[in-house]
């Protein structure tokens, strides 16, 4: 029972997320017009992220099923050390941004390049530490 009310609570974040990023992709899609290839990356970088998310799902509720504990103690400093570089890799990241500012055509693209670049390496940290740990 606890069961399928995660998976409805799963299956409600996930369309309640959807929908908001399909709003807010239509209030600033009028504002892309002039960026052509910014609306292309940021669209695919949104499915790259909703594939690897229902994966991540999928794998954990099959892990779930056959028993298996959804967290131990490996997978909790994995996160923990993860979210340490990736931390310190955006710090890095934000002070070129602004050392390198008068290169941007504009400050949003400035502040969005910088975003997407931080969710980028919090992705490659989890991914590098995960190695580190013999973890797959």
């Amino acid at each position: 029972m606890k069961r399928d009310r995660l998976k409805k609570e799963n299956l409600l974040k996930t369309f309640g997320t959807l929908s908001m990023v399909i709003l807010v992709w239509l209030l600033i899609s009028n504002d892309l017009k002039s960026y052509p290839w910014l609306k292309t990356l940021i669209l695919g970088l949104l499915g790259v992220i909703g594939i690897i998310y229902f994966y991540n799902s999928y794998k954990r509720d099959k892990e779930e099923e056959l028993g298996l504990a959804t967290e131990d103690e490996l997978s909790r400093l994995l996160k923990y050390k993860s979210g340490y570089y990736a931390y310190t890799w955006s710090m890095y990241v934000w002070f070129c941004i602004f050392i390198f500012k008068d290169y941007f055509p504009n400050i949003e693209t400035m502040i969005g390049g910088g975003i997407l670049l931080s969710a980028l390496l919090s992705f490659i940290a989890k991914v590098l530490v995960r190695i580190q740990l013999n973890e797959k």
